[in-house]
């Protein structure tokens, strides 16, 4: 009797802890993670971690989210594949060119002189034959690129899901965009949103 008895205690003991390990990995994406990246302090859920540092966080050289559009929640890892997301990472910022001055200073040698119309009022411009830029094509927000500008394959380039590249500087830190052409169409929603989830990162910590 007393086995039976010690046997059914033990089974329930093993059950409940069954059950608080599941629960605990149910709320584990829903956690705030702190970290600190180029002297300020970041508060998140572990669902927008990109990567294991990310996910981790404390001190750190980079930050990397992945983020749904236009609402800029997080995903699960099924919708990761997908739906359309962004994939956002933050670094120090580069002593170098700012962002900002790319289109006018870095790739504007590289440009063939034909100048075409882009989604969402963007200005397409073609990299010219044998420049390191060939295999893609640059978008900018007129008049100069200055406020937004995309590089982004050439549509038979056969790249993958997050294929357009964005950057610009906010602060100390240089953010880079990731995401699928098709969302160029609302360029402006896609740099007010990666702006706005950045701040609001930071002002969730500075609450805490």
């Amino acid at each position: 009797m007393r086995l039976i008895v010690a046997s059914a205690l033990l089974a329930i003991v093993l059950a409940f802890g069954a059950t608080l390990l599941f629960l605990a990995r149910e709320e584990a994406p829903k956690a705030l993670i702190q970290a600190e990246l180029a002297g300020a302090k970041y508060s998140y859920a572990r669902a927008y971690a990109r990567d294991e540092s990310t996910g981790a966080g404390g001190l750190t050289d980079h930050l990397a989210f992945i983020a749904s559009f236009p609402q800029f929640t997080p995903l699960s890892a099924k919708d990761r594949a997908a739906a359309s997301h962004v994939a956002i990472t933050l670094t120090p910022k580069d002593d170098g060119l700012d962002p900002s001055e790319r289109p006018a200073k870095l790739y504007a040698r590289f440009l063939a002189p034909e100048t075409l119309e882009g989604p969402g009022g963007l200005v397409l411009r073609r990299f010219e034959q044998g420049s390191p830029y060939d295999s893609e094509e640059l978008l900018i927000a007129p008049p100069d690129g200055r406020s937004f500008f995309a590089r982004c394959p050439k549509p038979d380039a056969g790249a993958p899901g997050e294929a357009c590249i964005s950057v610009f500087r906010e602060g100390e830190l240089d953010v880079e965009m990731r995401y699928p052409p098709a969302l160029l169409e609302h360029w402006d929603a896609l740099y007010d949103g990666a702006r706005a989830l950045i701040a609001k990162m930071t002002s969730r910590r500075r609450k805490r």
